[in-house]
């Protein structure tokens, strides 16, 4: 994990040296101008330096465990004298944000600081170059050939032989999946067959196959079971096939004498071999999908009856087969999981049962594997080792996370995770770390995840992508890979929420610890923070911490409500801070300090008390992401505008309102001359004003914009410009009141439009000469309120063949709808909520044909489902809240046949202004 230090640290230094050529000019030269240029060159020199370094540190992380203790420790050196070297850039950044400089007094500080900082550069330079001569400077001749000679080990053999002596009892909750992979491979309807077994590390796949395996492979001519290491060569690959084939050739009619050395050979041999065969092989643990593809030739003949099972981590292997013949393994339910964990946990006693004295810790060991069956049988057989007592079992889960990492029956789930790491790219790795300081069963939400990952420098910068973008394709790669767990995905399957595994995670933090790269405090010893660079605070005083962390340059509060007092102590100790994230506290002000903080890049309010930003936000001038949703905020400074390095501005509110009717978040005023922020690609919510909608225009870099309080006399101005926001892929408008028509004629949708949310009446014309202009091929998600639509209106929605999600709040004045047959293919979520007037819903058959969940609210005079809702037959869930009366006793009494194949079934009622559902099927 070094190269992922030295590889931000490079970008760090880069950005440095931008500002060259601007900070020598404001220095009027003289002394300051000479300090500034040594410093300059020296920044010039040690980047250089680690651009080599980082060339060296990217093979030697992946070697790490099979080189020499010189080349450990000169990874040390490093990963410390780039923390130095951070150290000084990031102070330089600091000192320029400061200001002023033109007293001489404040000049001749600068002077100063500027030669100190060049000598400890030219300091730490020398003991590169000193650390680098230990180590051979930079020869790769010993890692390469260390690794070399180890590498075909790594290939987590010992597991696969294990799983193939597992017996019946061992295995638990592998029925279905044992069932339906020996359908597949006995099936003789089909002559050549790839089928692919995927999941997390340790969640059973080899065992699975294994027991298959064993039971087919007699009723085939051959069998080979090979274990694919990560970094196999086609070659041997194709050999380890010989042996197999020869070995298990149940007609011992394979060639003796041949000749295998070189790869077409070998292909030429086994093709010839297999020919009128019918075999099996097992390609074990596959990380890429080049090794199907540099050995297909091998196995892929005409006259071939052929089972091909792949089992692999990682979901582009898995693809490999049909997707009708893949199967994802799961975590086991709980049930599965307490008959495994007292099989290895109670091995010696003769029933396998747990004593009655240790149910409450035995429960609370299977709850925090969460399934995962390698953590089920590692924690297990720690605990069997252990004495029997419930103080006993109350010490192993105190002292948890050190067993995990330290206890020898433990070295199987840290080597999952090391081999799941090591091929990963740095920045990814780092990414995955950095999971490791959410709490414990943390719902992570991508949005906010990724933008902590662009500002912490994790996401490398391409044209084509936004740094958001290319986040979520790494997001996507660690859930591919099953090292991150989905929780929720939104109806176009994009990933909306997602967690850590707790067992992956004790080990994460271990990890990261041990580089220095974050720590999650619980109230626990200070001293144990040391260098780390990133903290998570999840119990405690922060205050505790202000004297303890010099280095920090992270910290995220969770669960924790720090006081004005604390935040201030921490704002003056630790100066260089990037992130400050204080979601959810109750925090009501924050201290002038804070607004010293000049290296800041992130400032989270996210839902706090905070109900004013002071004018001097204006310093902050490296903030690229404040985050004040859903707070108490109602006014910006002007200064706000000072922040040109802006790209997500977030500001709005919720009304507290006891009504029924949908309420969304309040914008605030939008400053003069808030355009002027062109780097913005997140700008939500603004209240319009005409200044604004101007200069809108300006805004190009655009992607999510949302704008309140809009009236009938902006839209001239307001829509061309976004119009002209080409990458906008979600835009919310909200008019000034319901007296306000919002005018559409004049807006022509962006063509990467995803997500539109309008709130206000439209007028007669705007929908549909809005649905005729516009391309709106890419729209998924559409939510409108108070739109006041009618049935003819309402037909023009069917042309949005791509539309997933549509939402109709106070919305529809009509007394019908009625859905043509083939109208909305894709739509999966439909909410129609305070149609007053609506008595009757048609749905002809084949509309809405992927329709999963339908919610029919606040509609009191809809007496009848929707005519023609048995015909959906991918309805799930179905939700009515205070519709009529007659309808709803007719759900609840279960009279209503035509649902009967809804999975899901919920009805409701308002209390004090909010609904509630109970679910009744």
């Amino acid at each position: 994990m070094a190269e992922g230090v030295v590889g931000l640290l490079i970008v760090k230094l880069g950005d440095a040296l931008a500002s060259e050529a601007v900070e020598i000019a404001k220095s009027m030269l003289g002394l300051e101008g000479s300090s500034l240029k040594r410093l300059f060159s020296e920044i010039r020199e040690v980047k250089g330096e680690l651009e080599s370094i980082h060339a060296f540190l990217q093979a030697a992380d992946r070697f790490r465990d099979y080189s020499d203790e010189t080349t450990s420790m000169f990874v040390k050196q490093i990963r410390s004298l780039a923390f130095g070297i951070e150290d000084v850039g990031d102070e330089f950044t600091y000192k320029i944000g400061e200001g002023g400089g033109r007293m001489s007094l404040k000049r001749m500080c600068k002077i100063s600081t500027w030669s100190r900082l060049a000598g400890n550069l030219q300091d730490i330079k020398i003991s590169l170059k000193s650390a680098a001569k230990r180590r051979i400077r930079y020869d790769l001749k010993d890692v390469v050939e260390s690794g070399a000679k180890s590498m075909p080990r790594r290939s987590s053999n010992w597991r696969s032989d294990s799983a193939h002596f597992k017996s019946e009892d061992e295995l638990v909750g592998i029925d279905k999946n044992r069932e339906l992979l020996m359908r597949w491979m006995k099936d003789e309807q089909q002559q050549h067959r790839i089928v692919s077994v995927w999941g997390m590390g340790g969640i059973g796949k080899t065992a699975l196959v294994a027991n298959v395996y064993n039971a087919i492979k007699d009723d085939f001519d051959t069998c080979a079971w090979i274990t694919v290491s990560q970094s196999y060569e086609p070659d041997d690959l194709l050999r380890r096939a010989v042996q197999e084939f020869r070995k298990n050739d149940r007609k011992k009619d394979f060639p003796i004498d041949i000749d295998i050395s070189n790869y077409r050979r070998l292909v030429e041999t086994i093709r010839f071999y297999l020919e009128n065969k019918r075999y099996v092989l097992v390609l074990d643990d596959v990380w890429s999908t080049n090794v199907w593809f540099d050995s297909k030739d091998a196995f892929g003949g005409g006259n071939v009856t052929g089972r091909i099972i792949l089992t692999s981590r990682n979901y582009d292997v898995a693809l490999l087969a049909p997707e009708t013949h893949i199967i994802n393994l799961h975590p086991l339910v709980r049930s599965h999981a307490w008959d495994l964990f007292c099989k290895e946990a109670f091995w010696k006693n003769e029933n396998r049962n747990c004593p009655p004295e240790l149910l409450h810790w035995a429960q609370s060991f299977v709850d925090k594997c969460h399934g995962l069956p390698i953590a089920i049988v590692c924690i297990a057989r720690l605990l069997s080792f252990q004495g029997s007592t419930h103080s006993d079992w109350e010490k192993v889960n105190k002292n948890l996370e050190m067993q995990l990492t330290n206890n020898s029956v433990m070295d199987m789930m840290n080597l999952i995770l090391k081999i799941s790491l090591e091929d990963l790219p740095h920045n990814i790795k780092n990414c995955f770390l950095y999971c490791s300081m959410f709490p414990e069963k943390f719902a992570m939400k991508t949005k906010l995840m990724v933008r902590l990952w662009v500002v912490e420098g994790f996401v490398e910068e391409t044209e084509q992508e936004t740094p958001e973008n290319t986040a979520e394709h790494y997001l996507t790669e660690l859930v591919n890979r099953c090292l991150l767990l989905v929780v929720r995905r939104n109806e176009s399957g994009r990933i909306k929420e997602f967690q850590m595994h707790d067992v992956l995670r004790v080990l994460a933090l271990s990890k990261a610890r041990e580089q220095q790269f974050c720590i999650a405090f619980n109230h626990t010893s200070t001293n144990l923070i040391g260098e780390a660079r990133r903290l998570s605070v999840q119990r405690g005083d922060i205050a505790e911490i202000a004297g303890h962390t010099p280095h920090l340059r992270s910290l995220l509060l969770f669960q924790n409500s720090p006081t004005t007092a604390s935040l201030r102590s921490i704002s003056r100790s630790i100066k260089l801070l990037s992130v400050l994230d204080l979601t959810d506290s109750s925090i009501d002000m924050l201290p002038e300090e804070a607004f010293g903080l000049f290296n800041l890049r992130l400032l989270g309010l996210r839902r706090t008390k905070i109900n004013k930003l002071p004018r001097s936000i204006g310093r902050l001038k490296n903030l690229l992401v404040l985050d004040a949703f859903k707070s108490k905020i109602v006014k910006l400074p002007l200064e706000i505008t000072k922040l040109r390095k802006l790209t997500h501005l977030i500001v709005t509110s919720k009304p507290v309102v006891g009504s029924l009717q949908f309420v969304p978040s309040a914008g605030v005023p939008a400053p003069i001359g808030i355009c002027s922020l062109t780097s913005l690609r997140t700008l939500h919510m603004m209240e319009a004003s005409s200044e604004m909608v101007h200069h809108l225009g300006a805004l190009v870099q655009m992607r999510t914009f949302g704008i309140s309080k809009v009236q009938s006399c902006h839209c001239e101005h307001l829509f061309p410009s976004i119009t002209n926001m080409i990458h906008l892929t979600r835009l919310g408008i909200q008019a000034d009141s319901s007296q306000e028509l919002l005018h559409l004629e004049a807006l022509k949708s962006p063509p990467l439009l995803q997500k539109l949310f309008l709130e206000g009446a439209l007028s007669q014309e705007s929908l549909p000469h809005f649905m005729s202009v516009s391309n709106l091929n890419n729209l998924r998600s559409l939510r409108l309120v108070g739109s006041r639509l009618d049935e003819n209106a309402f037909l023009n929605l069917e042309s949005l063949q791509q539309l997933v999600k549509l939402q109709l709040y106070d919305a529809y004045d009509g007394k019908n709808i009625y859905f043509h047959e083939n109208s909305f293919p894709k739509l999966r979520v439909l909410s129609i909520r305070g149609a007053t007037q609506l008595s009757e819903i048609k749905m002809k058959k084949g509309a809405v044909a992927s329709l999963a969940d339908l919610k029919l609210l606040l509609c009191p005079k809809l007496k009848q489902l929707p005519y023609g809702i048995e015909h959906v037959s991918t309805l799930e869930e179905l939700t009515l809240d205070n519709t009529a009366e007659e309808l709803v006793n007719k759900v609840r009494q279960k009279t209503e046949r035509i649902i009967s194949h809804v999975q899901r079934v919920y009805v409701g009622f308002s209390r004090n202004g909010v609904l509630a559902a109970e679910r009744i099927q």
